[in-house]
Formats: structure tokens, sequence, C-alpha cells
């Protein structure tokens, strides 16, 4: 993922923001943006069942790295809960990559060359998402030279990404109630084909991988939600 794709008219098509987003296992299913409860606390809609199986392996991992979660929604204004729902539709929480742990990788899709890049595959290697929170290789100087397997490194370089979209869309002048759904689509898409999206009066997942990004997102954070996190 690279929050400088505005810089550059990139396009989620090309890349713009997280390394594929693996989407295989329970996700997929849309979710309506969160509602607050007393106490100013948001709560999301979800679809999937309490004991998904596939949800509770993640949940064992996601937990072990709740100190890091915690620090980067803190830095990133949002829910922890919406941290664990983007880790989750990322990297399964490192399940999903390649090997299954935080060093790992995942987007093994050959590209076009770009810049430095003369071949199809990053240069140290395949695997073109780097880490729990997928950071893209190609868009991001810290998934080159960073220590990106590092959790608490790659999920406060993610929050990093959230915030850069998000000034991004208050200098546009978004409502702040698509504020932080826009700001999910982004982490995928890019700040810049997210914001064509909504200038177009389309859905804000128009340019997403899926078509469902922050929906997904919202689902997954509204089961990380009946088990604790906030």
């Amino acid at each position: 993922m690279g929050f400088w794709d505005f810089l550059f008219g990139h396009r989620q098509d090309q890349h713009a923001q997280s390394g594929g987003s693996i989407t295989a296992g329970p996700g997929g299913s849309a979710s309506r943006p969160g509602t607050s409860r007393p106490g100013g606390q948001q709560r999301f809609a979800t679809r999937l069942n309490k004991n998904n199986a596939t949800m509770l392996r993640q949940l064992e991992k996601a937990n072990g790295y709740r100190r890091y979660i915690e620090e980067a929604a803190r830095k990133a204004s949002v829910p922890p809960s919406v941290i664990c729902g983007i880790g989750s539709r990322e990297s399964h929480w490192g399940l999903a990559l390649k090997p299954p742990n935080p060093g790992g990788r995942g987007d093994f899709a050959k590209r076009k060359p770009r810049g430095v890049r003369t071949g199809l595959i990053p240069n140290d290697g395949g695997g073109y998402g780097r880490g729990l929170m997928q950071i893209d290789y190609d868009w991001n100087e810290f998934a080159r030279t960073g220590n990106w397997q590092d959790p608490r490194a790659n999920l406060l370089y993610a929050a990093e990404v959230l915030n850069r979209a998000k000034l991004f869309f208050q200098r546009k002048g978004v409502p702040s109630q698509q504020m932080m759904q826009a700001t999910i689509a982004a982490y995928n898409a890019g700040p810049t084909a997210t914001y064509s999206c909504i200038s177009a009066g389309k859905d804000l997942d128009c340019k997403t991988t899926g078509r469902d990004y922050s929906r997904d997102v919202y689902n997954r954070a509204g089961w990380f939600q009946l088990h604790g996190w906030r």
C-alpha cells in the first residue's frame, strides 16, 4: 500500500495500497457502517457467526498483538476493532502469509516493471505485500528497507497510512460521516481512487479489491467486537 499514490495519480488497479488484500475465508459479506452506543462506543454490524472457526484462529493471533493494535488505533483515531478488521482482511493476522507469521509476504501476482524494479517481482523476491498489514513493496519505502517484519512497526506504519488518507480527505472536504469508511477504503485503493468514487456519487468501495473492502472490514470489525474488542 502507499499513501503517496495521490501524488502520482495512482489507482487501485495499479496496486495503490494494500498488497493485494487476501479475501479468502469468512469475510466478503457486506456490513453497514457502525452505529454509536451510549458512552460513545461505535458498534459495527456483522454477518459472521460468533464461533466461526477461521475467525477464531485469527482472533487468537490478534490477541497476541493487542498492545500494538491498540497503539495503532490510538494513532489512527479509529476503534481497535477496525484495525483488527483490516488485519483480518489483509493477512488473516499472518495466517494467510508465506510463511504464516509477521515476517510473511502476500500478493505474489506478477506486475509490470516500475521504477527501480526492472523485473516482474520485487527485487528481493516474490510477494508485494509485506507483513501483517500487507504494506505494498512498490509504493512504500518502508516495505523495501524498513522493519516491516516487526509487528509493532508494521501496525504503526499502517496507522500512518490511515492518517495520511484521512488528511487527504479532510482537505477535499469529505463529510465527517463518510470519513472513517473512506479512510478504510483508501487503505486498499488509495485516497485518489477512493475520492474519485465519492466525487462521482458512487459506492465508496467502487475501486477497492472485490469492490467491498471497507464494508468487509466493518463486517470483520463487528465480529471482533463480539469477542471483547472495542
